[in-house]
């Protein structure tokens, strides 16, 4: 079982991500097109021109800390005890805004790193023995016909404790921004593809997985004239193995379902701090995952678990 649970390091939040993130490209910087100059009635007063964003060039920077009460990859446990914080942080280099005709635009390459420092040093086989895990993350992200985004991204994870060896994969997420479709009842679906090309999550060492994982994301934005709005939103995913995810060691079968998991998430800009220092936001989460049998096993039997999370992040 143990030896079970410890094969469950390897992928990480890409998903962050995205996630994300957000769903992809998690730290990719949105252009906005300006109005053309002179389209002005006659006999009205021109509007004033709006000030320069602090950042309007091809770089773009992100930061945030979370913390949470347990941390789960996939569903497949990696601590529930004790103090986690996972920082995290990217920057982005926006190379196009459009190529092909206009079919894809905010063409973007990132590096971003994640990590997770854990008061119980999980596993920890040398110093630093809090520092769990070390992500770090390189990836392309483009948006197509202004409503398809996705993103590709390679995951090396790290374990500088010395809990695993590293673990490496491929990632693939495509997300689909429906709101000009169904307005307030967007659903935001997405898909996170996970191609394993050395060591694994969960199970056999020798048998790299493939891993599928669709969701959704509504939500809903109160006080939208308020100093701080609130935005709530409900993610619900599933995790499933597409081949060799979640076997279990020892040859043991491949179970297709991992997890359900539906979420409750409130975040809100921190409008107090001046838009020259960036855009910071808080947020907090609470999320409820049904594992499979496989997955409660490595959890300690337990098939239901409660997860909470809050962070706040900046982004320049």
């Amino acid at each position: 079982m143990l030896a079970t649970t410890t094969r469950a390091r390897g992928a990480l939040f890409r998903n962050l991500a995205l996630t994300l993130c957000l769903m992809v490209a998690p730290f990719a910087a949105r252009a906005e097109e300006a109005a053309p100059a002179g389209d002005v009635e006659m006999g009205s007063t021109p509007a004033a021109a709006e000030p320069p964003a602090p950042n309007s060039g091809r770089i773009s920077l992100s930061v945030g800390n979370d913390f949470t009460t347990a941390y789960f990859l996939r569903g497949i446990l990696q601590e529930r005890d004790g103090f986690i914080w996972q920082p995290y942080g990217g920057i982005t280099f926006k190379l196009a805004d459009e190529l092909g005709y206009g079919v894809i635009k905010n063409f973007a390459f990132s590096l971003s790193t994640w990590n997770s420092i854990q008061s119980n040093q999980t596993f920890a086989q040398s110093s630093p023995k809090n520092w769990y895990e070390a992500d770090i993350i390189a990836g392309f992200s483009m948006t197509l016909w202004d409503y398809v985004n996705t993103n590709i991204s390679y995951v090396a994870f790290t374990y500088p404790n010395g809990a695993f060896s590293t673990a490496q994969e491929l990632d693939w997420t495509i997300g689909f921004n429906d709101a000009e479709f169904l307005g307030p009842f967007a659903l935001n679906p997405s898909v996170l593809w996970v191609f394993e090309v050395d060591n694994v999550s969960f199970g056999d060492l020798d048998r790299e997985g493939i891993y599928v994982q669709p969701g959704v994301k509504p939500s809903v934005t109160l006080f939208q004239e308020a100093d701080y709005p609130v935005t709530l939103a409900l993610p619900l995913s599933v995790g499933l193995s597409v081949s060799n995810y979640y076997e279990e060691s020892g040859g043991g079968l491949d179970q297709t379902f991992g997890f359900f998991d539906a979420g409750l998430v409130a975040s809100v800009p921190l409008s107090f701090i001046p838009s020259d220092y960036g855009t910071w936001s808080a947020s907090a989460s609470f999320d409820v995952l049904a594992l499979s049998a496989t997955l409660a096993r490595a959890n300690r039997g337990d098939g239901t678990f409660f997860v909470g999370k809050g962070g706040i992040s900046f982004a320049y």
